[in-house]
């Protein structure tokens, strides 16, 4: 994700996410995820407008065509 933005994302464990709601030692339930836990595809622009339609489950289907971000 290192293309889109400088920041990467904590994904939260499952497991932890009693003692994270606890507030037991934050710092210590953050973990870089694997690499493969993210994916990424190109979806309809239409994802950047919000109102009517917002359910359509179009909005997320992989468009098949290259671009260059």
């Amino acid at each position: 994700m290192a293309r889109f933005d400088d920041r990467m994302p904590i994904i939260l464990d499952w497991r932890d996410a009693c003692a994270w709601m606890a507030g037991d030692d934050p710092g210590a339930l953050l973990h870089s995820p694997p690499e493969d836990a993210l994916q990424e595809w190109i979806v309809s622009p239409r994802v950047n407008r919000s109102g009517v339609g917002d359910a359509d489950p179009a909005l997320i289907a992989e468009i098949f065509e290259t671009r260059d971000f």
